[in-house]
C-alpha cells in the first residue's frame, strides 16, 4: 500500500464560510457527491455552487486534474461562490454535510468509512485517473448513498467510476453537450457506458440532486430492516410481468430482493413516490422498460477480473485441455453472461498464449448474453481506455490503438463467437471443454441455480471444466463434478454422472413488443373499468356539480344537474350563466365571480329551487381546482339541496307576513350578491384601468422607439433589398451547384453499383473510409467496419502483400497493378491501386479496385489456343469483317502470299484478287455476289517476288450463335505440289500404257510361235509357260 503523505494544511476559508454553523445531520441522511472535471472545469464548478443551497444535507468532494507542481487555488475560488466551508482535503478528514472538499495537487484521493484518504499517486502521471479512483472508492464505501457528477473535460476519466457507482446503486449525472464545448471528452465517455441516469446542464443539476435527496429520504423511511420496501414486494410480480411483455425476458426466478432494490433505484431516478406511480410511469414511458431491463442486468466487468481465478485457469485447466488436443480437434468454450466480452477475450488470450506451437488447433469460444447491446459491443471488440486488468505486455501484443481506444487483435477476435442467448429459456450448448459462468448464479434463486448447473453439466464433455464465481456453489449438484480448486470454484465434469437439460420454451413463442403493447392496453382497460364502476356506485351519493373554465364554459357535468340547469332557446352554448335556471343565475354568478376574484372557496346559501310546487333550500359551493403552482384555471360549482325549515302554525296573516319577510331576505341576499358582484367588477375595472394606463405609457414609449426604428429601417431597406438580391443570386447559384452535386453523387453511386467492381477507399492510416457492396465478397466486411484498419479485416483472397503495396503507392504516388489468381476454381482479380487525391490534389489515402477477370482470362486462353492452332496450320487462314476489310492473317498466309500481316490487316479484301482471276473467283471478293454457304474455288496468285502460286480457296461465313452473319473466313492452300504430282501421274500412265501394249504384242508373238512348233497341247503348255517365265525374267532384269 502506498505510504501516506503528510496531511496538507487547509486554506483559510472565506469570511462567509466561518459564519456557517450547520446542525448535526444523521449519517444515513447524508449523500456524498463526487464531482469530477478536467483542468478547465472551474467555470462549471462555480456555476454549480452558485445555485446549490448551503442548507442542504449534501457533502461534496471535488476531483480535478491538477498540475502536480503548482499550488491549487481551487478551494479559494469555489469558496467565493458559496457559504459552505470549502476545504482542501487532508488525510483522515471525516466528510461532513454542507461541506465542500477539494483534492490537493499531486495526490490520490479515496474514501473509506466516510473518511478521506490522501496519499501520493502510485502510477506514473500519464496513467493517473484520479476521478475514476475516487468514484470507485466512493461507490464501495457509500453504496446507494453515493452520487457522481461528470463535468466537462477531455479524456475518459470518470467512465469507469460511473460503472462502479451504478453497480452499487448510486446516482450518476453528466454534463450535457449543449452546456459546454468539451462534451466530446469526459461526459461523452461517461454517457457511452449507457449507465448515466441523466444528462443535464450544470444549472439544472443542483435542483435534481435536492429532489433525489428528498426522494431518497422518503424511500428510506419506507424500507424494512433488509432495505426493501414492502409495497415494492407486493407489486414485484406485476412489474416483472410488464417487463416480460415488453422486452421478452422474465425475471421471475431472479432473487427477489435484488430485483426490488434495483426497482427502488429506478424509482429514485424517475422520482416516483409510490410503486403504483412507478407502474404508471412504466406504462406511459416504454423506454423505461428498457432502462429497468438494463438496471437488472447491470454489472461491472473487465479484462482478467479476479486474477487469481484466471491464474487457476492458466495453470490447471488450460494445460489439461491442450494436452489431449491435436491439429484436427476443436477446443470449445462457453462463456454465458459475457456482458461486453472482456471475460471471453481474456480466456482467448490465455488460450492463445498457452497454445504456442499448436497453431493449427481450432478454438471456438461461444460468448452469450441476453443484452443485445452488450453483445454488439463485444462483437466489435473496441474498448475505451483505460483497460483495467491488462498488463502493458498484453496490451501491446493483443490490442491495436486507434483514435477511439483499443481494438482486440484479429487472431483473438476470430476465436470468439458472440450471440444473444438466455441460459434460462434457451437450450444450452453442447460438447464444451470449458464453461466459465462467473457471478451470474448469485442473482438467481436456488431452484434456477440448480437447474443451470445441471445445464452446464449437460453442456460439458466428460472431463470438461466448470468455473464459477467465488460466491457461487454447486449445492445439490456436487455429485456431478469433482472439485479442483475450492477457493476459485474450479470443477471438472465427472464421467460417471449423467443429467439432461430441462425443457426450454420455443423461441417462436417469445413475446415481443406487440405483446407488451397489448398487455398494457389490457391492463389499462381493466383499470378504466374499475374506475367507471366506482363512479357509478358513488354517483348517487355525490352532489350535482359542473366544472367550468376561466370563460365560465362548462367542461364537465356530474350528478343530476338537470334540476338546476335550464338551457334557453337559441344558439347552443355551454356558458354556465346561460344554462342556469333563471332564479339561480344572480346568486350563482355572484359566488362564481367572488371565487374567481379571491381564488378561494365560496359557499353561497339562501338560494332555493322549485320542486313539485315546493321551494327547496339550496347551497352552492364554488371551489377552485389549483395546479401544482397554486394557480387555478378550472372551478367546480356544486349544488347541495338542504332540508326545508319546519312549517309554523301562525295565522294566515302571520304566514303572509313571514312570506314577505322571506322575500325581503331573498331580495337583500340578491342585493348583497349583486353588490359583491358589482364590487368585484369595479375592482377588476380599476385594476384593468391601471394596467391599461401603464400599458398605454409603455405603448407610447414603444411607439417613439418604433418611430425611430422605422426611420432606421427605411434607411436600411434599400441596403437590405440590394443584399437580398445578391443573396437570391448566390442562393440560386448554390441551389444549382447543390443540385449538380447531388446529381454527381447519384451518378457516382449508380456507377459504382452498376459496374459491380469491388472498390475500397482507405485513408493514410489504412483505415476503411468506404467501400462498394462487391467488396464483401473479397473481405469479411460488415456494417460498422468503417474506420477500422483494413489489416484487421479477414480477407477471402490470398493477398499478403496488401500492406506493403499500399505503403508503396503512398510513398511513390504511383499506380500499382497486381494479378491475384485464385486457387482451383476461385476467381482471378486484377487489382489496380492508385493514390486517393482530394480536390486540392493532396494524397489522402489509397483507392483499390478489384476487377474480376476470370472470364476474360478464360477467353484469352481460348483465343491464344485457337491462335496457336491457326498459326501452326500449313494453310493460309485469314478473316475479314463485314466492311470487307481483312481482320486476321496467320503465318502461313505470310509465306504463301508473300505479304506480312502488318501490310495486309485492315486493307480491303479486294487487294487479294488477282487481275486475271477467273469469273468464278471474283464473286467471292464481292459482298453482293458472295454465297451465304461453304464454297471452294481456285486461282493463281503472283507473289511480290514474281513467283506464281496456284491456290485452292475455301470460303465459309462466320455467324453468331443466333445465326446472324458477322464475318467471313478464307482458307488458301498452295496446290503447286499437287499439280506437279498430277503431271507425273499422267506421264506414268502413258508409259504404262505403252509398255502394256508392247508386252501384249510379245506375248501374242510367243503364242503363235509356240503353237506352230508344239506337237500337242501338253507340249504347247510347257513350252508357252517356259517362254513366259523367260520373258518375265528379262523384264525384271530390265526393271533393275
Amino acid at each position: 500500500m502506498p505510504s501516506h503523505t503528510k496531511p496538507a494544511s487547509a486554506p483559510a476559508a472565506s469570511p462567509r464560510a466561518k459564519l456557517v454553523k450547520p446542525p448535526k445531520v444523521p449519517p444515513q441522511d447524508t449523500l456524498i457527491v463526487g464531482i469530477g472535471a478536467s483542468a478547465g472545469g472551474l467555470e462549471a464548478f462555480k456555476e454549480f455552487f452558485t445555485l446549490m443551497p448551503a442548507n442542504s444535507t449534501l457533502a461534496f468532494v471535488l476531483v480535478q486534474h491538477l498540475a502536480p507542481d503548482h499550488q491549487s487555488l481551487l478551494a479559494e475560488l469555489i469558496g467565493r461562490t458559496t457559504t459552505m466551508p470549502v476545504l482542501e482535503a487532508t488525510h483522515g478528514t471525516r466528510v461532513e454535510p454542507r461541506h465542500v472538499y477539494v483534492i490537493p495537487p499531486n495526490a490520490t484521493l479515496t474514501i473509506a468509512s466516510g473518511v478521506l484518504q490522501v496519499c501520493k499517486p502510485a502510477p506514473p502521471r500519464e496513467h493517473r485517473l484520479p476521478i475514476n479512483t475516487f468514484f470507485t472508492s466512493l461507490a464501495a464505501d457509500q453504496g446507494d448513498r453515493a452520487v457522481c457528477v461528470v463535468l466537462a473535460g477531455s479524456g475518459s476519466d470518470g467512465a469507469k467510476g460511473v460503472c462502479a457507482i451504478k453497480d452499487h446503486g448510486g446516482l450518476a449525472l453528466a454534463q450535457s453537450d449543449s452546456d459546454h464545448e468539451a462534451m466530446t471528452g469526459m461526459p461523452a465517455n461517461a454517457v457511452a457506458t449507457g449507465l448515466v441516469d441523466a444528462v443535464l446542464p450544470v444549472t439544472d443539476m443542483p435542483a435534481r440532486l435536492l429532489a433525489y435527496q428528498k426522494q431518497m429520504h422518503a424511500a428510506h423511511r419506507k424500507k424494512g430492516s433488509d432495505g426493501v420496501r414492502g409495497d415494492v414486494a407486493e407489486h414485484l410480480n406485476s412489474i416483472c410481468g410488464l417487463l416480460h411483455a415488453e422486452v421478452g425476458h422474465h425475471f421471475g426466478q431472479y432473487k427477489e430482493k435484488t430485483l426490488m432494490r434495483r426497482i427502488q433505484r429506478r424509482m429514485l431516478v424517475v422520482q416516483a413516490e409510490t410503486v403504483t406511480d412507478y407502474i404508471d410511469y412504466l406504462r406511459q414511458h416504454p423506454n423505461e422498460n428498457e432502462l429497468l431491463f438494463r438496471e437488472f442486468l447491470i454489472g461491472v466487468t473487465e479484462f482478467f477480473r479476479d486474477p487469481a481465478a484466471f491464474e487457476v485457469l492458466r495453470t490447471i485447466a488450460i494445460p489439461a485441455l491442450l494436452a489431449g488436443k491435436t491439429g484436427d480437434d476443436v477446443l470449445r468454450v462457453w462463456v454465458p453472461g459475457c456482458a461486453t466480452g472482456e471475460e471471453a477475450y481474456s480466456i482467448a488470450i490465455l488460450l492463445r498464449e498457452a497454445m504456442g506451437s499448436q497453431r493449427g488447433l481450432k478454438v471456438k469460444i461461444f460468448a452469450t448474453d441476453i443484452d443485445d447491446k452488450a453483445i454488439d459491443t463485444a462483437r466489435a471488440g473496441r474498448y475505451r481506455p483505460p483497460l483495467t486488468g491488462i498488463s502493458p505486455e498484453r496490451l501491446q501484443r493483443w490490442f491495436s490503438k486507434d483514435r477511439d481506444g483499443y481494438c482486440v487483435s484479429k487472431q483473438i477476435r476470430e476465436m470468439c463467437i458472440f450471440s444473444t442467448h438466455s441460459v434460462i429459456k434457451d437450450p444450452p450448448f453442447s460438447r464444451m471443454d470449458l464453461v466459465s459462468c462467473r457471478n451470474l448464479l448469485i442473482y438467481l434463486n436456488n431452484d434456477l441455480q440448480e437447474r443451470l448447473v445441471q445445464s452446464f453439466h449437460y453442456a460439458l464433455r466428460p472431463g470438461g471444466f466448470l468455473l464459477l464465481g467465488t460466491s457461487e456453489r454447486l449445492a445439490k449438484n456436487a455429485r456431478l463434478f469433482t472439485e479442483l480448486d475450492k477457493k476459485q470454484r474450479l470443477y471438472v465434469c465427472r464421467e460417471d454422472a449423467h443429467t439432461h437439460p430441462r425443457d426450454f420454451p420455443s423461441a417462436q413463442h417469445r413475446p415481443g413488443h406487440g405483446v407488451g403493447r397489448a398487455r398494457r392496453d389490457s391492463l389499462q382497460q381493466i383499470d378504466d373499468g374499475i374506475d367507471q364502476h366506482v363512479r357509478q356506485v358513488l354517483e348517487p351519493w355525490s352532489p350535482a356539480y359542473v366544472v367550468i373554465d376561466a370563460s365560465h364554459d362548462v367542461l364537465r357535468f356530474g350528478g343530476d344537474t338537470g334540476r338546476y340547469l335550464s338551457p334557453s332557446s337559441g344558439a347552443a352554448s355551454l356558458n354556465l350563466f346561460q344554462l342556469l335556471d333563471k332564479p339561480l343565475r344572480a346568486g350563482v354568478r355572484a359566488a362564481v365571480l367572488q371565487a374567481f376574484a379571491s381564488g378561494q372557496q365560496v359557499i353561497r346559501e339562501g338560494l332555493s329551487i322549485l320542486l313539485h310546487g315546493h321551494e327547496r333550500p339550496l347551497r352552492v359551493i364554488v371551489e377552485p381546482l389549483a395546479r401544482d403552482d397554486g394557480h387555478a384555471e378550472m372551478y367546480v360549482v356544486a349544488f347541495t339541496e338542504l332540508e326545508p325549515a319546519p312549517h309554523s302554525a301562525e295565522p294566515a296573516t302571520g304566514s303572509k307576513r313571514g312570506s314577505q319577510l322571506a322575500r325581503i331576505q331573498a331580495l337583500e341576499d340578491e342585493l348583497r350578491g349583486t353588490r359583491a358582484q358589482l364590487h368585484t367588477a369595479v375592482d377588476l375595472h380599476e385594476t384593468t384601468s391601471e394596467e391599461l394606463k401603464s400599458a398605454n405609457e409603455e405603448y407610447q414609449s414603444v411607439n417613439e422607439e418604433l418611430q425611430s426604428a422605422n426611420e432606421e429601417l427605411e434607411t436600411s431597406t434599400e441596403e437590405m433589398q440590394s443584399i437580398n438580391e445578391e443573396l437570391q443570386t448566390v442562393n440560386a447559384e448554390l441551389k444549382n451547384k447543390n443540385e449538380a452535386l447531388n446529381r454527381v453523387n447519384s451518378d457516382i453511386r449508380n456507377l459504382l453499383d452498376s459496374t459491380h467492381i469491388a472498390t475500397l477507399f482507405l485513408d493514410r492510416e489504412l483505415h476503411i473510409r468506404s467501400y462498394t457492396p462487391a467488396m464483401t465478397g473479397l473481405f469479411h466486411l460488415r456494417n460498422g467496419d468503417k474506420g477500422r484498419p483494413i489489416t484487421e479485416i479477414s480477407p477471402r483472397i490470398n493477398y499478403p502483400e496488401l500492406q506493403s503495396d499500399v505503403a508503396h503507392v503512398l510513398r511513390d504516388m504511383t499506380v500499382t497493378e497486381r494479378l491475384l489468381r485464385g486457387a482451383g476454381d476461385a476467381p482471378t482479380f486484377l487489382l489496380r491501386m492508385r493514390p486517393y487525391l482530394t480536390i486540392a490534389n493532396v494524397v489522402d489515402g489509397v483507392v483499390l479496385t478489384f476487377v474480376d477477370i476470370t472470364e476474360s482470362q478464360r477467353l484469352n486462353s481460348a483465343h491464344a489456343q485457337m491462335a496457336a492452332i491457326v498459326n501452326s496450320s500449313r494453310d493460309a487462314i485469314f478473316g475479314f469483317s463485314l466492311d470487307e476489310r481483312i481482320s486476321s492473317w496467320n503465318a502461313s498466309a505470310e509465306r504463301i502470299f508473300g505479304l506480312a500481316a502488318g501490310d495486309v490487316v485492315g486493307q480491303p479484301l479486294s487487294r487479294l484478287l488477282p487481275p486475271d482471276a477467273p469469273a468464278g473467283a471474283k464473286m467471292f471478293f464481292a459482298s453482293h455476289d458472295r454465297p451465304q454457304r461453304l464454297a471452294e474455288f481456285e486461282m493463281n496468285w503472283v507473289r511480290p517476288d514474281g513467283a506464281s502460286v496456284p491456290l485452292a480457296m475455301s470460303y465459309s461465313p462466320v455467324r453468331s450463335p443466333d445465326g446472324a452473319l458477322i464475318a467471313g473466313k478464307l482458307i488458301a492452300r498452295d496446290i503447286t505440289e499437287r499439280l506437279r504430282a498430277a503431271q507425273r501421274m499422267e506421264l506414268m500412265l502413258a508409259e504404262l500404257n505403252h509398255r502394256v501394249k508392247n508386252t501384249l504384242a510379245t506375248v501374242q508373238a510367243i503364242a503363235h510361235q509356240t503353237l506352230a512348233s508344239a506337237p500337242d497341247l501338253p507340249g504347247f503348255q510347257e513350252s508357252f509357260l517356259a517362254r513366259l517365265l523367260a520373258l518375265s525374267h528379262t523384264h525384271n532384269l530390265l526393271a533393275r
